[in-house]
């Protein structure tokens, strides 16, 4: 079989997971392909049990989404770094992965969803991120033209990343 209308493609992809030692909080899932495009951080609301080598279908989209968007790289983080949902309190370490990795980021997207659970911690976790990052904050619009949306939101398999804004109370 001859080879003479192809072209090989090939890519290094650098995947990195910060677990807790009892593996029972994630702290981040760093994914990097590109150095030379812009960093993105993508904060939901609790990790999954996905690592470096095995992704969920959210890690999938968001890594293929960030792909699509010209993105070098993408940090998922989180609200709450338990991944059974067991203690959904924030934790210092967890904040500092997550300021750190927005520190780095060229871009960051908030896609909590639109669940109302832990609204107070959400809403707390916002403020805080618009008084240090203003000006990368963003969030995915649903084709209802709905703010927060996860990736995994049907209405949002195809983002459209919007400015974030804030209103203060």
């Amino acid at each position: 079989m001859s080879l003479t209308n192809t072209v090989e493609q090939k890519s290094m992809v650098n995947t990195t997971a910060i677990f807790s030692k009892n593996h029972k909080e994630r702290y981040l899932l760093k994914i990097e392909w590109d150095k030379s495009k812009k960093s993105l951080a993508i904060i939901m609301t609790f990790p999954s049990s996905a690592d470096e080598l095995i992704f969920d279908q959210t890690t999938m989209l968001v890594r293929n989404e960030a792909v699509k968007n010209n993105f070098g790289s993408v940090s998922i983080v989180n609200l709450f770094s338990s991944i059974n949902n067991e203690s959904p309190k924030p934790d210092k370490t967890n904040t500092s992965v997550v300021m750190k990795e927005c520190d780095n980021a060229d871009v960051i997207i908030v896609a909590y969803g639109r669940s109302t659970s832990h609204e107070d911690e959400k809403k707390a976790f916002l403020n805080a991120l618009n008084e240090h990052y203003k000006e990368k904050l963003f969030t995915i619009v649903d084709s209802k033209g709905l703010p927060f949306s996860h990736p995994l939101s049907p209405l949002a398999h195809q983002w459209n990343i919007q400015k974030l804004t804030i209103k203060k109370d």
